[in-house]
């Protein structure tokens, strides 16, 4: 297993960096995934910004399971969130210059006997001509299986985070997520519906990533894991109908940034649906909570900025 100082050390690493350019086959692909139609205006899905950054980087989920020692086996890795910040819409066709690396790492250990989860965040950016496009910061669990001792920090994981200050303009909307909505307030984002989350669609998507994690694409491994043979739904996809209901509400360019932690995996079957509220509204941008929800449980809760839309 990893040491302690092993991963401190991990906090500065850069990746090799390099470009990207998003194929009109990979955006229709990877839109067509997340349950939508193709994109208007050679405008790239939202959720680009899991893979692009990586693999423009000139790293992969591969190496970063091994920069993490995970072993790669169903319930060694795990999605804790991200925060992706959209300065400008990413458009198909277009060579974005990546640059990146990894900017925190913490052992989190719940008593001296559990085995311990390492927390390590990486932060990416995609520029045009010197110009800032977009940034991502992903940050993911590696469940380690041996006991372990002690902690290890260097600095404190980025969570949630908004690019603006407090606001001295009234709330136009409810505060929190779905179950905390006041009877009385003003109605919520129409919602967006994935009515069966398919298998091959993960498989679809994990081929576009180049993602080795057989949780997503082999049932019998997760069989292994108590799921019944039930694969889980990539968070890319997950946020990706997020994403969709944003979008549907807003305009497809409209998306700023989108901040969201997940919880319990999404699993093939299952029946989603995304919401969201707008708390406020600052020169233009609307500050939504935004929630994916199956049955009455939250599976994704989080945070977006729109463009709000002009509504008549």
């Amino acid at each position: 297993m990893m040491t302690e100082d092993e991963l401190v050390a991990l906090v500065g690493h850069r990746f090799p960096g390099g470009t990207y350019r998003v194929q009109h086959w990979e955006n229709w692909l990877l839109t067509d995934c997340t349950g939508r139609g193709a994109m208007p205006d050679d405008l790239v899905h939202p959720i680009v910004l899991f893979h692009a950054p990586i693999l423009g980087a000139g790293t992969s989920i591969g190496e970063l399971f091994r920069l993490g020692r995970a072993s790669g086996a169903p319930g060694s890795v795990g999605l804790m969130g991200y925060d992706w910040e959209y300065f400008q819409p990413l458009r198909e066709e277009v060579d974005y210059t990546v640059t990146g690396g990894i900017v925190a790492a913490e052992r989190h250990q719940s008593s001296p006997d559990a085995a311990p989860d390492d927390h390590v965040a990486f932060s990416i950016e995609l520029r045009l001509n010197d110009e800032l496009i977009a940034r991502v910061t992903n940050r993911w669990r590696f469940r380690r299986g041996t006991h372990s001792t002690g902690r290890a920090h260097a600095g404190p994981l980025p969570l949630r985070s908004r690019s603006d200050g407090p606001s001295d303009r009234p709330s136009v909307g409810p505060p929190v997520g779905p179950s905390d909505r006041p009877l009385n307030g003003p109605p919520s984002l129409p919602g967006w519906t994935m009515e069966r989350v398919d298998p091959a669609r993960m498989k679809t998507m994990a081929a576009i990533l180049r993602d080795p994690y057989p949780a997503h694409w082999d049932s019998a491994a997760n069989e292994r894991i108590g799921l019944g043979g039930r694969v889980i739904n990539q968070g890319p996809l997950n946020l990706g109908y997020v994403a969709n209901m944003l979008m549907a509400w807003a305009g497809d360019a409209a998306i700023r940034r989108l901040t969201v932690t997940f919880g319990r995996p999404v699993l093939d079957g299952d029946h989603v649906v995304a919401g969201g509220c707008v708390n406020e509204i600052v020169d233009g941008v609307a500050h939504c909570d935004v929630w994916l929800t199956r049955g009455e449980e939250p599976v994704v809760t989080g945070t977006a900025h729109v463009t709000a839309p002009i509504l008549g």
